[in-house]
């Protein structure tokens, strides 16, 4: 038997709608969109439909 520990890269689409126009949203800084739609997203439903884009091994060990 084998332990593997390491990273996977899921991607996923989303939607949100924010209160908020367009304009708005543009003179938000980078950094605050991505904390604005971070909070917004239902990561459990954006994820059902995810996919792995990368998958990493960092660890491989016999048990």
């Amino acid at each position: 038997m084998i332990r593997v520990k390491g990273t996977a890269k899921v991607r996923c689409d989303y939607e949100v709608v924010l209160p908020m126009t367009e304009e708005e949203f543009d003179r938000l800084s980078e950094k605050k969109q991505n904390e604005l739609l971070d909070t917004s997203i239902d990561w459990k439903d954006a994820l059902r439909s995810g996919w792995m884009d990368e998958i990493e091994i960092d660890y491989l060990a016999e048990v």
